[in-house]
């Protein structure tokens, strides 16, 4: 696999972690362990656990309360979002946003959530961008704290997922190192497509059945290709098998793990971006439906497309959800390699 400059660009929270926790179990007597994060952003950051309660905290130096209004945040149930006057590292007596796991029993889930949080922050330029990528974030996370513990991905949230990841392991990883690979795939972020490759983006629609007369279309803004260079369509057709452990998402997830084994930060930001999807490894065993990809087809999404634009639709009118014909879609379809496109 080649080498990339992305790679080196970005943090191995995991690492940090790691170090942290150790540093922890060694010093028994200090109430907290911080790293600082470097960055290029006009914050400074630090990732810290509290070593009597075994809970995970991210601390945001903020000149004032008027840089963010915790009021408007998003609610998470077990990140609790405070400012602090306190100190860290040659830092005396400053004024923090501070962000503070409240459930105990779920140590590395919040090591996701913070650092997820922390990659956002450190590469901000203004401080009045703090509170739109706070809340971004937050929301991208609010799907996975919604749902029960003891809650699967439903059977259309798997068949989706299942899909998003053959085209990531089938297609992108063929053409990009990983860790690039698994930063193109959106659909976690809960962007308006699934993948988004520098200026061009793929949407992807995973059918099964018998007969793939049609796919659905879930908001208006999934199918636009506004300030985009391309973008491009690929309808995956699965078969379901019942008995077929090989075949299993979690199967599927495993088999890309160890592909990229020996590539810590792909490993990291895929488990990142699979938590948020919701998908929890201890939940493996739960998940039986197999899945098998039986056809692959691309089309290039431009004017004459059959879809419902934002634009065309009448004041008052959105969040939309409609079927396209397969058929209607067959004069935009890309008959020769789709790596050459993407």
């Amino acid at each position: 696999m080649k080498n990339s400059n992305w790679q080196t660009m970005k943090i191995d929270y995991k690492a940090i972690w790691d170090s942290i926790n150790a540093a922890s179990g060694k010093n028994a007597a200090t109430p907290q362990m911080a790293r600082r994060i470097p960055g290029n952003g006009v914050f400074d950051v630090f990732l810290a656990t509290d070593v009597h309660k075994n809970i995970r905290l991210l601390y945001v130096r903020i000149e004032n309360e008027n840089d963010i209004t915790i009021d408007n945040l998003p609610n998470l149930k077990g990140l609790k979002i405070t400012t602090t006057v306190t100190s860290i590292a040659s830092i005396r007596n400053a004024l923090f946003l501070t962000f503070t796991q409240s459930i105990l029993s779920a140590g590395n889930i919040f090591e996701l959530v913070i650092s997820d949080l922390c990659d956002r922050i450190i590469s901000l330029k203004h401080k009045r961008d703090l509170s739109p990528a706070v809340i971004n974030t937050l929301y991208e996370w609010e799907l996975f704290f919604e749902k029960q513990e003891s809650e699967l991905l439903s059977p259309e949230v798997q068949k989706g997922l299942v899909g998003e990841l053959f085209f990531l392991k089938d297609y992108l990883f063929r053409k990009y190192p990983f860790a690039e690979s698994i930063r193109y795939w959106t659909a976690p972020d809960v962007t308006n497509h699934d993948f988004q490759i520098l200026n061009k983006a793929v949407e992807l629609k995973t059918t099964s059945g018998k007969q793939h007369k049609k796919f659905n279309v879930s908001s208006e803004k999934q199918l636009d290709n506004t300030g985009l260079e391309h973008l491009y369509l690929s309808l995956f057709s699965l078969n379901l098998h019942q008995n077929m452990p090989g075949k299993t998402l979690p199967e599927l997830i495993h088999d890309i793990y160890l592909q990229i084994s020996e590539d810590p930060l792909a490993t990291y930001h895929f488990q990142l971006k699979l938590t948020k999807y919701g998908y929890l490894e201890a939940d493996a065993e739960k998940y039986t439906t197999g899945f098998s990809l039986s056809e692959m087809r691309f089309f290039e999404i431009t004017e004459g497309f059959p879809r419902l634009l934002g634009r065309h639709l009448p004041d008052g009118v959105g969040d939309l959800e409609y079927s396209v014909a397969v058929a209607a879609c067959t004069p935009y379809e890309i008959k020769t390699d789709i790596l050459t496109y993407i």
